[in-house]
């Protein structure tokens, strides 16, 4: 699944509440449920290949964490009250194994916040279907114009994890010439997976670069979901195959750390 394009409806897309507020520094333990004054529930539906719809009461709290349950139907998402920009999103999580789920972590805007704003995001991903990986993706298309995006699957196995055994420690550090993805290691190590760079200018586009045009620049919503596809040709392709049954995927704390 790297470097392909996709269709207009992809996988981490919200129709969003707007804000405009330059958020600082947070950490949310969802201690017994999230925090409300950084979070807001999302009830809807964002169409094809999703093939449920977003329902406050599947999120669940626990003493140390929250889950974004799913069953046939119904799914659930988190987005941020808040605008961000460049800094550190990182979070623990694990999920289950059901075909045809994403749990995901990552930055959205488009011009359902802002009149003719690009569609931007920045995307951690977890799909059941491509095994002990995590999808990482940057996404760019201006408003009516060609999508875009930049995926690569990495092994999370060659860092001693395994999403659906171990809690894992995950983020991406976002700047203005450079995306950084990271997780921490079984020994407890930073260790960085994936770089992607602003491209120089130099008329040559290597293959770890992105487009000036597309960078993402904009302030942005960080977001949590959990969904199942609706086995539609796009759906099959990603997030694969849904088979029915309730799926889970657990989240143990998101932070924001700006530059």
């Amino acid at each position: 699944m790297n470097s392909i394009l996709k269709p207009v409806i992809f996988a981490a897309t919200c129709l969003c509440s707007t804000t405009t507020v330059q958020a600082e520094y947070f950490k949310d333990d969802f201690s017994w449920g999230f925090n409300n004054s950084i979070w807001s529930a999302r009830s809807g539906n964002n169409g094809s290949p999703f093939g449920c719809t977003f329902t406050p009461g599947m999120i669940s709290p626990g003493s140390h964490g929250i889950t974004l349950a799913l069953n046939q139907g119904s799914c659930a998402e988190l987005q941020s009250r808040n605008s961000y920009r460049y800094g550190k999103v990182q979070g623990a999580l694990r999920t289950g194994n059901t075909p045809g789920t994403v749990a995901s972590i990552f930055t959205y805007t488009s011009w359902w916040d802002a009149p003719g704003r690009a569609w931007q995001e920045i995307d951690i991903e977890f799909l059941p279907s491509l095994g002990n990986v995590v999808h990482t993706n940057v996404i760019y298309q201006p408003q009516g114009g060609t999508y875009q995006s930049w995926e690569q699957d990495i092994d999370l196995g060659q860092y001693g994890l395994n999403i659906q055994q171990n809690l894992l420690s995950i983020g991406f550090d976002w700047s203005e010439n450079q995306i950084r993805w990271y997780v921490f290691d079984a020994a407890g190590n930073e260790q960085t997976i994936r770089t992607v760079y602003k491209d120089n200018g130099d008329g040559y586009l290597a293959a770890d670069e992105i487009p000036a045009y597309a960078w993402p620049v904009d302030n942005t919503k960080i977001m949590l979901n959990h969904w199942h596809g609706d086995n539609s040709q796009d759906g099959f392709y990603f997030p694969g195959q849904y088979f029915g049954g309730d799926a889970w995927a657990y989240y143990d704390f998101i932070e924001y750390i700006p530059h």
